[in-house]
């Protein structure tokens, strides 16, 4: 979002709150640029969502897409879609085959939940309308019929491993918390209720990002199943930095592929189960939201493997 002056506003509280989506999505630093294919040609887009907190529920109607992997989690056989969501920080790796045309990349309005409780005269999330990303023209002689796309290795599957330690993320969202720790009087299904000051807080596990304290402590080499509980009526969509997620269950539903990625959502007052394998590094990382201006506003953690 630009101002008459060309230059970006400071964000307000509500803003923040909900996670600024802007006016403006760009696709390679451009506005709605133009792209084009021949006929029965196959390209390989490698999308990556790098919007602060706009969720992209991308359809390209009228053109074959198969989806290869999200993030660094690769499929079997490649998927045959209609769509794809993309919460921020996620990436989609697809396979587009060009029918004889011109489609419109789209971002279709997703909603991602409802700030209003949170403050007074919360909104729901931006995006409330379809937006025209780019445009995508097949035209010309048609190019011989590509090869089959070839199948890949199976993904590990940790539903069988042996689970060294359980542990719950809760992510929550506030008015008035303690910047240096804890929250309390959460008495509003963890949206701060009752709690004094005005400043807002996003906290895991009811404390605040601070760099200097390790939040989580982990065995290197080990398998750890981890419960992410969202008790704000917002998505969060969580980030594990070096390790990837294997999705267990989704609001207690068990997942029955095997779906790895590096962001997972977690929808508004709702559970995600991940398995996570640390292996392959050791160290110190993070994990936080991937809407940025809550990850700004506190919702992340420090985790090691030792």
């Amino acid at each position: 979002t630009l101002d008459s002056t060309g230059t970006i506003p400071a964000a307000t509280a509500m803003e923040k709150m909900s996670g600024r989506e802007g006016d403006l999505v760009l696709v390679n630093g451009q506005l709605t640029p133009s792209m084009t294919a021949r006929p029965g040609e196959r390209e390989r887009w490698r999308i990556i969502n790098a919007c602060v907190s706009r969720y992209l529920q991308l359809r390209l109607d009228g053109q074959q897409m198969s989806l290869l992997g999200i993030d660094s989690g690769r499929f079997e056989a490649a998927h045959e879609v209609d769509e794809v969501v993309l919460a921020p920080g996620n990436r989609a790796d697809l396979f587009v085959t060009g029918t004889a045309g011109t489609s419109v990349l789209r971002a279709h309005a997703y909603d991602r939940g409802h700030s209003g409780r949170m403050m007074m005269g919360g909104a729901g999330s931006a995006g409330a309308a379809d937006i025209a990303l780019a445009t995508f023209t097949v035209d010309g002689d048609a190019v011989a019929t590509v090869a089959a796309t070839p199948g890949q290795p199976v993904p590990r599957d940790l539903r069988a491993a042996t689970v060294t330690a359980r542990r719950e993320l809760i992510f929550a969202m506030g008015m008035g918390g303690d910047t240096g720790g804890k929250m309390g009087g959460d008495t509003d299904g963890g949206m701060g209720g009752g709690m004094g000051g005005g400043m807002m807080s996003a906290t895991i596990n009811g404390q605040v990002f601070d760099a200097t304290r390790i939040d989580t402590t982990v065995q290197f080499d080990s398998v750890e199943d981890w419960l992410l509980t969202n008790t704000s009526p917002l998505d969060h969509p969580m980030h594990l930095h070096v390790w990837p997620m294997q999705i267990i269950e989704q609001s207690g539903q068990p997942v029955d592929t095997i779906m790895w990625q590096d962001v997972v959502n977690i929808p508004a007052r709702s559970t995600v189960r991940v398995r996570i394998a640390f292996d392959d590094f050791s160290g110190r990382s993070l994990y936080h939201c991937h809407i940025l201006d809550h990850e700004d506003s506190g919702m992340m953690g420090v985790i090691t493997a030792n």
